[in-house]
């Protein structure tokens, strides 16, 4: 039973996160970016930019100059976009709510492997 319980747990979890302030905030900026063409296009190219180089890197690959001088200016037009600041302030907040949650959760391997090292 107690097996179950945890998932139960764990489903009111994402039901309480998707009800949360910070969540909602997330919600409502992107879909601000999504109803403004200019921001959503920028946003998206953005996020392929950096995901691009993020694989690149991963694979051991050495971004070009100028692929690198692209993202330097574009992480620079969307700074003055205030519809995607607002994006990824709310995303920084639910980032920092998930890593607490995940804090909690993790506590108890946390203090298993504390007493193991002490040992």
């Amino acid at each position: 039973m107690a097996d179950n319980t945890i998932y139960d747990t764990a489903n009111q979890l994402e039901r309480d996160l998707r009800g949360h302030a910070d969540y909602r905030a997330l919600r409502e900026a992107y879909d601000a970016i999504e109803a403004d063409e200019a921001s959503k296009k920028l946003f998206d190219t953005f996020r392929e930019t950096t995901q691009m180089l993020q694989m690149k890197q991963m694979s051991q690959e050495t971004p070009t100059d100028e692929e690198i001088e692209g993202v330097q200016a574009l992480s620079e037009e969307v700074m003055q976009d205030a519809k995607i600041q607002r994006l990824m302030e709310s995303e920084q907040r639910v980032s920092q709510l998930i890593n607490d949650i995940n804090q909690i959760i993790m506590q108890p391997l946390n203090e298993i492997y504390q007493i193991s090292e002490t040992n």
